[in-house]
């Protein structure tokens, strides 16, 4: 498996698959790896610096999509039936009398996120334990088992199932069933939930070839290289379209139907999907697989926008024999893909503004963020963001025109453990670039690049000697000392 050939001898032409990585860069998305399948051999395997193809990243919710294949896996060894009620198996969760209707809420139906509930914010929770929250402090808005709506709470209801019936964590447990056989994932992790469950709805950290081993496994319907794993009836109804999820009417490139735990794609194809554009889309029609990871939290569209770009540019110019080698745009091709960056700020690297508030301190009017004072510091291609937080003086290098990479100086965010502050001075990996998008507004993005991402947007708009200063952060459960207006004078 990973053996490489050029997009011709998978039947497209180089130039379609420039036109899609151009499309990538071009609208801006944060792009982290893209890799490309036709059978079992990659026609593209891209990475933008300082990704590369073992760096294990966080999949987010496409963790559900592998909690959901567990399950099948359950079901197979008669550990579990799915039109049990999920509570059935966990009669020491509930404390007492249940919520209407949670009693008849199916394996099936969390499946499919045909629940109706709502769980509530884990991460403020004083419950530990999501299973436990999810049945004695959820609510039910309708009856379970026909409408669908995302119920990510449930996912992880799901894996502790797994975990639970199978006496295995998560992970040991597809290890063992799959991942063994098939000789991948041998660096990955899933992070745990303050209980110590795996964090099964959102945290499998792996590598983008994981990911496509994976997909080529259930896009065989569970066989590896002619030897069966898994019964193919369960993987074919997976991931077929067994709930109707288009609830705003535009048919989007994600509302093409439900499966369990398994998006449905235009043209019979099925994905996995998590926050930030984690992507593992298959057309079985076609034979290919496309796989990515990025950091495009707070970017509306995305996923309609590059699944869209996938099967306009990739899926259908893909031919059913391969096409004449074409050594030239297949050159053009490496060229333009040798050398992919991570995305940064883009404009110009002085303004007229510049001498006049580099190094001097502004004072802030009381904010949300908790900052007293700034100062911004510049020295030709790079520059600092100083600052004074309740945590104390902070200094956050950046480049100008160009990542900075170094750490991110806020203390006390989660690593091993969801909603779990750090104590021992842990710092998240972080890319941070600036440049002046005007005469008078300096624009500075900050990329956390750990296993957790997010990003924080900074505008810097100076009047006279006055400064407004807006700030926009976009992961999960941290960042949030990062958002806001603040007005400040320059001393």
């Amino acid at each position: 498996m990973f053996e490489p050939i050029t997009p011709e001898e998978a039947g497209i032409s180089s130039k379609k698959v420039q036109e899609f990585i151009s499309y990538l860069e071009r609208r801006g998305f944060a792009m982290h790896s893209v890799l490309l399948m036709k059978g079992e051999k990659l026609f593209g395997e891209y990475y933008w610096k300082p990704f590369d193809r073992d760096f294990c990243h966080r999949m987010y919710s496409e963790t559900k999509s592998y909690v959901g294949v567990a399950i099948g896996l359950l079901e197979e060894e008669g550990k579990v039936n799915l039109d049990n009620s999920v509570i059935s198996y966990f009669p020491e969760k509930a404390d007492g009398e249940l919520p209407e209707y949670f009693d008849n809420i199916t394996v099936r139906d969390m499946l499919r996120m045909q629940t109706g509930t709502s769980a509530g914010n884990w991460f403020t929770s004083d419950d530990p334990d999501r299973t436990h929250l999810y049945f004695n402090r959820g609510k039910q808005k309708w009856v379970s088992g026909a409408h669908w709506e995302y119920d990510s709470a449930g996912s992880q209801v799901l894996s502790s199932l797994v975990e639970k019936l199978s006496g295995m964590s998560l992970l040991d447990y597809l290890k063992k069933k799959i991942f063994n056989e098939i000789g991948t994932f041998k660096n990955a992790e899933v992070l745990k939930t303050r209980n110590g469950d795996s964090w099964g709805d959102s945290a499998l950290v792996c590598t983008p070839r994981d990911m496509i081993s994976f997909a080529r496994f259930v896009m065989n319907y569970g066989t590896w290289h002619g030897k069966r794993l898994m019964n193919e009836q369960y993987l074919r109804t997976a991931t077929s379209p067994l709930s109707y999820n288009d609830t705003v009417g535009f048919e989007a490139a994600n509302a093409q139907g439900y499966g369990y735990q398994i998006w449905c794609t235009e043209q019979g194809g099925f994905a996995f999907n998590g926050m930030g554009s984690q992507y593992t889309v298959c057309l079985p029609s076609k034979d290919i697989i496309f796989v990515c990871t990025a950091d495009n939290q707070g970017r509306a569209g995305a996923t309609d926008m590059m699944w869209s770009a996938f099967f306009d540019y990739i899926a259908n110019n893909m031919q059913e024999s391969p096409l004449p080698e074409d050594k030239e745009a297949y050159a053009e091709l490496q060229k333009a893909t040798e050398d992919l960056k991570l995305k940064y700020v883009n404009g110009n690297a002085t303004s007229a503004y510049l001498e006049k508030i580099n190094g001097k301190s502004f004072i802030c009017q009381d904010n949300a963020q908790g900052i007293v004072n700034f100062s911004l510091r510049f020295d030709k291609e790079k520059g600092e963001f100083r600052y004074k937080n309740a945590q104390g003086e902070k200094v956050l290098p950046f480049g100008i025109g160009k990542n900075h990479f170094g750490k991110f100086p806020q203390y006390g965010y989660s690593n091993d453990f969801g909603g779990m502050r750090t104590t021992d001075g842990f710092l998240y990996n972080c890319a941070t670039s600036g440049a002046w998008k005007s005469e008078f507004q300096f624009v500075l993005v900050s990329q956390i690049i750990d296993r957790y991402f997010g990003n924080c947007c900074t505008v810097f708009s100076f009047k006279d000697n006055t400064a407004t200063v807006s700030m926009v952060s976009n992961a999960e459960d941290f960042l949030s000392e990062y958002r806001g207006i603040i007005l400040a004078e320059m001393q």
